[in-house]
C-alpha cells in the first residue's frame, strides 16, 4: 500500500465540539466511517475504546494517537480531528487532549504494520518542530502533507 493513501483531507476534520474522550472517539469513528474506510462506525469507536482501557493513547503535550485493529476496517487509516477545546484523557503528562491522530487497522493486515505507524508518529512527536507544524497547521491539506510527508520521506512504514 502507498502511504501516501493513508490519509486526505477527507479524514481530517477541524474545530470538533467533543466534550469528553468518548465523544471526542464517537467524531473519529463517524469520520472514518462516512470516508467509507470502516464498516461501522460503531465497532471503530468500541476498538478505540477498549484500547483506552488497556492504557492511555494520551501522548501528552495535547495529543493523542487512538487506535484500533479491527476486522471492520476497510482500508488502513489515518484520521485527524482537532477540537475546539481540549477534553479529558488520562494522558501521560496529565494534560487535556486537543488534538487527535487516529488509526484503523484492518485485523487481515500482515505483520506488525500497527506498530510501525505508531513507532513512526511516535518518533515525529518527540520533534518539537514536528508537532509545532502539525498544532499551527490551519487547513486540512496542511496536516495532510504534514503527516504525509513524515510516512514518506523515511521509506516504507
Amino acid at each position: 500500500m502507498d502511504n501516501s493513501e493513508l490519509i486526505n483531507d477527507n479524514l481530517i476534520e477541524l474545530n470538533v465540539d467533543a466534550h469528553s474522550k468518548k465523544e471526542a472517539l464517537k467524531k473519529i469513528a463517524e469520520l472514518v466511517f462516512k470516508a467509507g474506510r470502516v464498516e461501522s462506525a460503531t465497532a471503530y469507536c468500541n476498538g478505540m475504546m477498549e484500547r483506552e482501557a488497556t492504557s492511555t493513547t494520551g501522548f501528552g503535550g495535547g495529543i493523542a494517537i487512538p487506535h484500533a485493529k479491527l476486522d471492520e476496517v476497510i482500508k488502513p487509516t489515518i484520521s485527524v480531528i482537532k477540537l475546539d477545546k481540549a477534553v479529558e484523557w488520562e494522558a501521560m503528562d496529565n494534560e487535556p487532549v486537543y488534538f487527535l491522530i487516529a488509526l484503523a487497522v484492518p485485523k487481515k493486515q500482515e505483520g506488525n504494520f500497527h506498530l510501525k505507524l505508531l513507532a513512526r508518529l511516535s518518533e515525529n512527536l518527540m520533534e518539537e518542530s514536528f508537532v509545532q507544524s502539525l498544532l499551527s497547521a490551519r487547513t486540512k491539506s496542511e496536516i495532510s502533507k504534514i503527516i504525509t510527508e513524515i510516512l514518506t520521506d523515511k521509506g516504507e512504514v
